[in-house]
């Protein structure tokens, strides 16, 4: 993080400054010249700490400012399995596998990758296996798309884009950048996005918490069950039960408050 050997600054004293730039992100501040104020660092000391925090997962940077990370959420959902916000989570994979038939994922982002944290598995004989821990490319699926819309397409297109400007899917061969980017977009609007392969599709929303990414919910189902139908049926479904799910997290005092600060029904989702 903060290097010592230039600013003369201890590593002890640069861990206990972006401690408490991280706690200040964890209270709700968000821009830069306010994290600096509440938690007593000078600006360039901050910048440089905010940008290390930010590389490590620990936080995330929007237009909106600084919110918490993929790597904090991480560790909060390890933490605190019985949280509301976990609660409301896995209620909601619970409900989209159930209205669906079809296995339900939450997942999130780390270190460059989708991991995924819950499953709702199919009782159908053929299934698309993905085990609780399993980590996928950001660039493959439907909630690979909606984390590159949410702040990680910039990052992520150099490391796939090949000189004619296209990019390797799971399952479809080569497919042009400007369609993933169009993708992108489309998930942004409408608040859910489909991807359709040759082994697979599935459907996917973001969760958010004040506006930032905290996950992704999906269904996913082997190609053979594809129809026009069940992806109109399976789109709004996920797009309602994300949106319900955003509403309950808005709705708690802290987005993660334990599950005893709140009444029991705000935990059902459906």
């Amino acid at each position: 993080m903060d290097q010592s050997g230039s600013s003369g600054v201890s590593p002890v004293r640069s861990v206990a400054r972006a401690l408490s730039l991280l706690k200040a992100v964890g209270g709700g501040v968000r821009l830069t010249g306010q994290l600096q104020k509440v938690a007593d660092v000078p600006g360039p000391t901050a910048v440089r700490l905010l940008n290390a925090l930010e590389s490590e997962g620990f936080v995330s940077r929007s237009v909106d400012g600084y919110a918490p990370g993929p790597a904090l959420i991480r560790m909060f959902f390890a933490l605190e399995p019985d949280s509301l916000a976990w609660r409301l989570i896995t209620s909601a994979v619970a409900e989209l596998n159930e209205k669906t038939h079809e296995t339900s994922l939450f997942m999130v982002e780390s270190d460059g990758m989708r991991e995924c944290l819950a499953v709702g598995e199919t009782k159908e004989q053929i299934r698309r296996v993905v085990p609780v821990g399993g980590r996928f490319p950001l660039h493959h699926g439907a909630s690979g798309i909606v984390f590159l819309a949410h702040g990680l397409l910039k990052k992520t297109l150099p490391g796939i884009t090949d000189a004619d400007g296209n990019y390797d899917t799971r399952s479809s061969g080569k497919r042009p950048v400007a369609d993933l980017v169009a993708d992108c977009e489309r998930a942004l609007r409408d608040g859910v996005v489909e991807s359709i392969g040759k082994e697979s599709w599935g459907v996917a929303s973001p969760v958010l918490r004040e506006g930032v990414l905290i996950g992704v919910l999906s269904v996913s189902t082997p190609a053979f069950r594809y129809s026009p139908e069940r992806l109109d049926t399976f789109t709004e479904l996920c797009r309602d039960v994300a949106a319900r799910t955003n509403d309950l997290l808005a709705r708690v005092a802290s987005g993660f408050a334990p599950a005893d600060d709140t009444d029991d029904e705000a935990c059902s989702a459906s």
